[in-house]
């Protein structure tokens, strides 16, 4: 094991419906699930004795993340990707995640608790075995860290539009200040 320092690694993760994006990687969000090893494994995780290729097609829409495995599995590949450009193949992560402006206050203790439902995980990304202990999960409303730290510089009215593949995200800012019963989310997109 590897771990760094005995301290937390954080991993911020935005779970689009097309794409997973980190710091540093962009992938698609499908996720295919496979009982007996497929052909093709240029993006394969085994976890859990299950063979799923990864970004392969995008997400198809659900209004709820944790209707199925597959946010869980993108988010292993995700530390993954972020793990292995560090170099490294075990840690503690604790992951920052995002969910669409409207849907945090209502969805994000589930999700929170989808995304830590095991203290570890033991998996296998493109032939690379990882060994993640997840210390905790943190949930934020989508596209808000675009402006959180300037915040001081939005006089007047303004809008922050986060255009997703399954979603669109506005929220108001009045005088440094977001409106909370000014935000939106449709499920428009560019899907």
């Amino acid at each position: 094991m590897n771990f760094t320092n005995n301290q937390p690694i954080i991993i911020g993760i935005d779970h689009g419906y097309g794409n997973c994006k980190t710091r540093n990687c962009c992938f698609r969000s499908g996720v295919a699930s496979y009982d007996k090893e497929p052909t093709f494994k240029e993006s394969l995780l085994v976890y859990d004795d299950k063979y799923y290729l990864v970004g392969e097609e995008h997400k198809e829409f659900l209004s709820d993340k944790i209707a199925d495995n597959d946010y869980y599995i993108l988010t292993l590949a995700a530390v993954a990707k972020e793990l292995n450009i560090r170099h490294i193949t075990s840690a503690k992560v604790h992951i920052a995640a995002g969910l669409p402006l409207t849907w945090v206050s209502e969805q994000k203790e589930t999700f929170k608790a989808y995304l830590m439902q095991n203290e570890t995980a033991d998996f296998i990304f493109r032939n690379i075995s990882y060994h993640i202990e997840i210390t905790g999960v943190d949930i934020f409303p989508q596209g808000f860290s675009a402006v959180a730290d300037r915040l001081r510089e939005f006089k007047g009215v303004n809008m922050l539009a986060d255009i997703g593949n399954g979603t669109m995200n506005v929220m108001y800012i009045n005088e440094c200040r977001p409106l909370e019963k000014k935000c939106f989310t449709e499920k428009y997109g560019t899907n």
